[in-house]
């Protein structure tokens, strides 16, 4: 094995073939015990027992199967998160058929090449808002609605619960259980597809590495159309029969998602920077909020690294562990992850791999010491959906080129950025924009999303936004008025002095002087999934700000006088259109 190849534990061995058998088993266990707990439409907290939601999803795929649903057949889902999407992917999947769940944020023309390459002829549907904009797939055949409020055309889901029971799960663990269509960040999503032992496999594996028990209980508001979701988080609540909680704050409104943290005291939360370092602004002035989330065991960040200043918080003065992982929609999705016991964590280590799990890093010449991210595994996907091309491009001798960039440390897997976000200044010096980016948000808690840019330029220019809750506390604490509107914040000549000094200060921890960032433009106003700069999972689509900032990146590029630029390198210069 060559020292860049690192290969996890054995396995443990696994008795389910299917997600189905899983549930199944686990219900017979304790059938009165809760399984999931949402509000009710009262806005009372209701639970579902695991006995209850049992036979409810083998009458639903038998409503399925009458509805022409078969083995193979992709079902899809346009929902938020809710007691009945579950109850519906699980009957689906009774069947040996795959669940599609879709991003009901998708714009119009997305959401249809999703349905559209899926294949789906039968669609659940949340509520008639999302039967609405199913509207515009001639394919399907029948829609499902959730909520048992549908208007013309489609049914209730109550009413395929009159057509006898399927006792016996109908997937085999090489089935698709899940098509997954990726956040789509360098075009349209891709559709994944991913087997009951692929989901399976994962469980296994973190369970052997994580204490998680039927003690625990999961506050979820991830989505379930993607892969830390569904196949993470709550599939990791079902596997050890934990508590599942809908957290109906979808992970936007910090007001109620505090109201269901109170109430709900979960042991165990998983979340994205964004929401973290919104979370930890509200606790740093308020007990309660504090109190709350030091009830934690541990908290996991999905789908991107937590900042450095959000680790700190979490772990040094909550008395929190924060622990990483790394994969992808492919990997289904963790390859790697850290652990409670490792000696010492840090933001961007991602951990060893997993029981099963194989990781390779192939040399990238440009980059000594670092390489692509290969994976072999039980974890790895079947295939993309209807793209036999790609699959074969990714998949290779049952090796998963990732793309991503990383390079091995005692503590394990440190990541590096993506291969495709490596760009060539005109010097003929290769810098990856991820390595630069996570420098750039470690340095400050002040900005929470950052660009970096530098393509056929001669110096590192990055777009950065302001973290709204962490800048107005920082003005606060230092006697100033904060401004009354958000996109006021790039104004502030304090808060441009603070970034200023910080991108210093990090720009020292460069290894080479290329890649220090010359200039900054502060962006006005936050990333959003309505204009097309965030993915569902809060990663920055590159393209699309691009696009959108042209005047802003050209006003670094070319050292323009700009009142949203900032010098970085030039310190006497950087305050002059304070």
């Amino acid at each position: 094995m060559s020292p860049d190849d690192k290969t996890g534990p054995p396995l443990p061995p696994i008795a389910f073939h299917s997600i189905p058998d899983l549930f199944a088993s686990r219900a017979a266990v304790d059938p009165s015990r809760p399984a999931i707990r949402f509000r009710s439409p009262s806005g009372k907290w209701s639970d579902l027992k695991w006995g209850e939601i049992d036979v409810r999803r083998r009458k639903l795929a038998a409503g399925l199967q009458a509805l022409g649903v078969k083995r193979g057949d992709a079902v899809a889902m346009l929902s938020p998160n809710s007691a009945e999407m579950l109850l519906a992917e699980l009957a689906v999947m009774t069947l040996g058929a795959a669940s599609c769940p879709i991003f009901p944020g998708y714009a119009a023309s997305v959401l249809l090449h999703c349905l559209t390459d899926s294949g789906a002829r039968v669609a659940f549907a949340g509520s008639a808002v999302q039967q609405h904009q199913l509207a515009g797939a001639r394919q399907l055949e029948r829609i499902v609605v959730l909520d048992n409020q549908p208007l013309t055309g489609a049914v209730p889901l109550k009413s395929l619960e009159n057509y006898g029971s399927i006792d016996v799960p109908q997937a085999g663990e090489q089935d698709v259980a899940f098509l997954l269509y990726t956040s789509g960040t360098t075009g349209n999503p891709k559709g994944v597809e991913l087997t009951h032992w692929n989901a399976l496999s994962q469980q296994a594996a973190i369970s052997a590495m994580w204490d998680v028990s039927d003690k625990d209980v999961f506050l979820s508001y991830l989505p379930w159309h993607h892969c830390f979701g569904a196949l993470f988080e709550r599939l990791m609540a079902l596997w050890h029969r934990a508590l599942l909680v809908v957290d109906d704050s979808r992970g936007r409104d910090l007001d109620r998602l505090y109201t269901n943290f109170f109430d709900v005291r979960p042991t165990i939360y998983f979340g994205v920077p964004r929401v973290y370092n919104a979370m930890i602004a509200r606790a740093q002035n308020d007990a309660t909020a504090r109190d709350a989330l030091k009830g934690l065991r541990f908290a996991f960040s999905a789908a991107a690294a937590i900042s450095e200043p959000a680790f700190r918080f979490f772990e040094s003065e909550l008395g929190v562990p924060v622990l990483e992982g790394w994969g992808l929609t492919e990997t289904s999705p963790c390859a790697t992850i850290t652990r409670r016991s490792d000696p010492k964590r840090a933001p961007g280590v991602v951990g060893h791999p997993l029981p099963g799990t194989s990781v390779r890093l192939d040399p990238v010449p440009e980059f000594p010491g670092r390489g692509e991210i290969l994976v072999k595994g039980p974890q790895v996907m079947k295939a993309y959906h209807r793209r036999p091309e790609e699959t074969a491009r990714v998949l290779q001798d049952g090796w998963l080129r990732s793309g991503d960039l990383g390079e091995w440390t005692q503590y394990g897997l440190k990541l590096q950025g993506r291969l495709d976000g490596v760009f060539k200044l005109t010097n003929g010096e290769k810098v990856s924009a991820g390595e630069v980016e996570a420098r750039i948000l470690a340095a400050t808690p002040l900005l929470e999303q950052a660009v970096v840019l530098g393509s056929a330029q001669p110096f590192v220019t990055a777009l950065c936004w302001i973290a709204p809750a962490a800048a107005q506390r920082y003005l606060e604490d230092r006697g100033v008025e904060p401004p009354a509107a958000v996109p006021e914040l790039v104004q502030v000549p304090e808060l441009r002095r603070a970034i200023v000094e910080a991108l210093q200060s990090g720009n020292l921890l460069s290894p080479v002087h290329y890649e220090r960032v010359r200039r900054i433009g502060l962006v006005a106003e936050s990333p959003s999934l309505e204009t097309g700069e965030l993915t569902p999972t809060q990663k920055m689509v590159r393209a699309v700000v691009s696009s959108r900032h042209e005047q802003l990146i050209a006003a670094m590029r070319e050292d323009m006088p700009h009142p949203h630029v900032l010098d970085i390198v030039r310190r006497g210069d950087a305050f002059q259109n304070a």
